[in-house]
């Protein structure tokens, strides 16, 4: 019978088993020590010289061992076992493992994100990983527990639904069984909530998978998050707040007795009050912004319930309406303001709620419209046409059947880990996370179909826009972020020394974007003009086995842009995109943008922003004559 270390303890004279890995290993002469480590934590062993020959640290091992009380002086009071340790009499390696590509006794920051992605189950046996893990397990069974206990019913939603506007881009599906038809993965699981109140539940949660096509940030990961969902029927906002707020105050009161929230019950501010007196509408309220255990939570209300409508906005409807739902088009407006949806939208507010903590919106909701009036009204502000208003026929129907007033909100379980826990960003309490480019942890996701997989599903892959079209994706992307930029005319050039004479500029300022192909996916990397990738610096900093140039073909294929003309834009190419660190120097930076004759210059500071590059140093000068 195995015996976890945490038992060992209440064993003193005992021989028992214990299997685990080698997490230190100390040796002193003819005696080992041997730290072994399982899930419930860490125990010293003694072995002898011969026992321990071979073992190295995280070698999977079964022990067998007497336990003993070390002699006083030897107690180590910062291990929970720390007065005891195991005299070994036997030792059976189960698996021995390779050299670690990083080390996994720090916290890890400092380690490039990529590469602790890359092997995140190896990440993940450090020590804050596995606590966070752990404790975002305490919360979300403590929901569970608080939410039954007050007659919520925990429902499971479609993962495959409907594509329709939810204020963002969808994943989509194809369909086997119907070709030319897709699903969607859900943005949240709104309207299925909903129907679960005009089905007479009442009372719903779910701990929901969420999808989105979005930029990443540090709040928030690519494609997939989880959220605590819940809807209740004949309630008011009142009853959605205080819900809200005795579920969280018990988790932290519970689960993280060392935190401390600040102001109880929590501050309840209106938009417009936090927007003049903040800047913000989700302030970080903390009067100590150094102090790790304080929480500060809080409420902003009385959003607009309409923002103006612009052609980049996800609800957009027919092109001519001058509104768009700053929340979504089910949030009921405020019921003293019903009359100015005729004469003025834009002062009407609605009935929503954002749960703030330490300056991160960690949660949102709202109460929904039940009158199918309203709905057809706000329908008609957006914009929406007759057939986009299908869209959402299920639920139109559905309300003609009878629906109580309802609401409800969608804290996120990975922001509020993230910002109680301090860390930061979402990716760190979170096992399997997306990376900013969109690759899955572990996994080379996504992948190629087979030719196969696509006939069978009616799908003919589309390649990438023509080259002379990559200049004015540039362009847009950087007049959507609003940045200044120098374009320029000029003969072909196909060096980064002629493209210095030509546009009269320094060698080391041009960004010279190559084409790699790392492990066998295409990656991008970006250095000075006069600098060149050191291959074997950039193997070892990303642990890369096989690095290669890729072909001017290769190129053409990956990027649809002739080699030389390449800009350092790997997002516009959807592949990773990694900058050395001789970039950095420069106040601006120049590249050919797409074609041999037409060049743009920027902030390097501005580069940085819009591009996301992983920033590493990997470059060796180059001799240009």
């Amino acid at each position: 019978m195995r015996t976890l270390v945490i038992e060992t303890g209440k064993k003193i004279g005992t021989e028992v088993t214990l299997c685990g890995w080698v997490n230190t290993r100390r040796d002193h002469g003819r005696i080992v020590f041997i730290d072994l480590r399982d899930r419930s934590g860490l125990v010293q062993m003694v072995l002898t010289k011969d026992l321990a020959q071979g073992l190295g640290v995280e070698d999977v091992l079964e022990i067998r061992g007497l336990v003993k009380l070390r002699p006083e002086k030897l107690i180590n009071p910062k291990l929970t076992t720390g007065k005891v340790e195991i005299e070994v009499k036997t030792v059976k390696i189960l698996n021995k493992a390779s050299e670690l590509p990083f080390p996994i006794d720090t916290d890890g920051y400092d380690i490039n994100e990529e590469i602790r992605m890359k092997y995140r189950y190896l990440d993940i046996r450090r020590p804050r990983m596995t606590r966070n893990l752990r404790l975002r397990s305490q919360v979300t069974t403590f929901i569970r527990n608080f939410l039954a206990g007050r007659d919520f019913v925990e429902v499971e939603t479609p993962i495959l639904t409907k594509t329709t506007p939810e204020g963002a881009r969808d994943f989509i599906v194809p369909s086997r069984l119907q070709p030319g038809k897709f699903y969607a993965l859900p943005q949240s699981p709104q309207q299925y909530k909903q129907l679960l109140m005009v089905a007479g539940l009442e009372r719903y949660f779910q701990i929901a998978r969420c999808f989105r096509d979005e930029d990443p940030r540090k709040d928030r990961a690519y494609g997939e998050f989880t959220q605590l969902d819940l809807e209740m029927s004949f309630i008011t906002q009142e009853d959605i707040l205080r819900l809200t707020e005795e579920l969280f105050t018990q988790i932290v009161t519970t689960i993280f007795p060392g935190k401390r929230i600040q102001t109880s019950p929590w501050p309840r501010i209106p938009h417009a009050e936090a927007m003049a007196k903040y800047g913000t509408d989700k302030p970080d309220l903390r009067l100590d912004k150094n102090d790790p255990d304080l929480l500060a939570f809080s409420w902003t209300i009385d959003f607009p319930l309409f923002n103006k409508q612009t052609t980049d906005d996800f609800y957009y409807g027919s092109g001519k309406a001058k509104f768009a739902p700053s929340h979504h088009m089910f949030t009921a407006p405020h019921p003293d303001d019903i009359g100015l949806l005729e004469t003025d939208p834009l002062s009407v507010r609605g009935l929503q709620h954002d749960l703030v903590l330490n300056g991160f919106e960690v949660g949102g909701g709202s109460i929904r419209i039940h009158d199918p009036k309203v709905q057809a009204k706000i329908f008609e502000l957006i914009g929406f046409s007759e057939e986009q208003k299908q869209q959402f026929a299920h639920m139109l129907t559905a309300f003609t059947y009878g629906v109580p007033p309802h609401g409800g909100i969608a804290p996120g379980i990975d922001r509020f880990m993230m910002a109680v826990l301090g860390e930061p960003s979402v990716r760190e309490v979170m096992a399997y996370p997306t990376s900013a480019s969109g690759q899955t942890s572990v996994m080379d996701a996504p992948s190629s179909a087979t030719n196969e997989q696509l006939r069978e599903v009616g799908i003919q892959v589309i390649r990438k826009k023509p080259a002379a079209d990559v200049y004015t994706r540039i362009v847009e992307l950087l007049d959507a972020h609003e940045v200044a930029y120098k374009t320029y005319e000029h003969e072909p050039v196909f060096t980064s020394a002629d493209a210095a004479k030509i546009r009269d500029t320094s060698l080391h300022i041009g960004a010279k974007a190559l084409v790699l192909f790392a492990d066998d996916k295409p990656i991008m990397v970006a250095v000075a003009g006069d600098k060149k990738i050191d291959m074997k610096k950039f193997k070892k900093l990303y642990q890369v086995r096989d690095l290669r140039m890729a072909s001017a073909l290769e190129v053409q294929q990956v990027t649809g842009v002739p080699i030389g003309a390449v800009p350092p834009f790997g997002n516009i190419f959807a592949i990773p995109l990694y900058m050395d660190t001789s970039l950095q120097s420069n106040e601006t930076i120049v590249f050919n943008a797409g074609l041999h004759t037409k060049s743009i210059s920027l902030k390097e500071v501005d580069f940085e922003k819009i591009a996301k590059p992983m920033i590493g140093e990997f470059s060796q000068t180059h001799e240009v004559a």
